[in-house]
């Protein structure tokens, strides 16, 4: 009924909502089999504005495959475990639109889960789903940078991560007065563009 309700007043809907992940003020969140490639989507939800934007979507399986669990690092990068076919990794992106492998599980076909970062930034934990093993995995990691992850939230992504936009879209966003990545958001979940 809920989703229904949600559909009959228009909302956005999503394919398969996965991770999600608060840091200094934003949202982060993932939608695994969203997009044309059906690789994955990154989103990122700025309460205070009520702005939704596309920040990412996955249209090679070897930069990213079916984003599930996400976090921030203490230095500003998105960390995503993976939860697709063959061996499922913890991608990193980067606000300068670097895009890197931190892990890859070589030990079976389970996909890792729970990513997160201790308090003092020092140690990352991340869960395998089969067996159940929860690894700890010591640094040294770049120092904490609350500046960069303060600019993730709020940068432009770079052209190599950002969505591909026409200038029907980036007109319309103009005449809106929304940023492009919240019109792509909008576009590509069946929002008419005019």
């Amino acid at each position: 009924m809920a989703q229904q309700d949600a559909k009959d007043k228009g909302c956005i809907q999503f394919s398969r909502l996965e991770g999600a992940y608060f840091s200094e003020g934003t949202l982060w969140f993932d939608d695994t089999s969203a997009g044309s490639s059906r690789l994955g989507r990154v989103y990122r939800y700025t309460p205070a504005t009520n702005n939704l934007e596309l920040f990412y979507e996955s249209t090679d399986k070897n930069d990213l495959e079916a984003p599930d669990n996400i976090t921030i690092t203490p230095w500003g990068d998105l960390w995503i475990a993976e939860d697709g076919g063959g061996n499922d990794r913890i991608v990193g992106l980067t606000h300068e639109g670097n895009i890197y492998t931190f892990a890859e599980n070589m030990m079976n076909g389970s996909e890792f889960a729970g990513p997160t970062f201790s308090p003092d930034g020092n140690t990352f934990f991340v869960n395998m789903q089969t067996p159940g093993i929860t690894f700890a995995v010591w640094g040294p990691f770049a120092c904490r940078n609350s500046t960069r992850r303060r600019a993730m939230n709020q940068a432009l992504p770079p052209a190599s991560l950002a969505p591909v936009v026409s200038d029907k879209l980036i007109a319309f966003a103009e005449e809106q007065g929304m940023s492009i990545l919240e019109a792509a958001a909008l576009e590509r979940h069946g929002m008419p563009i005019l």
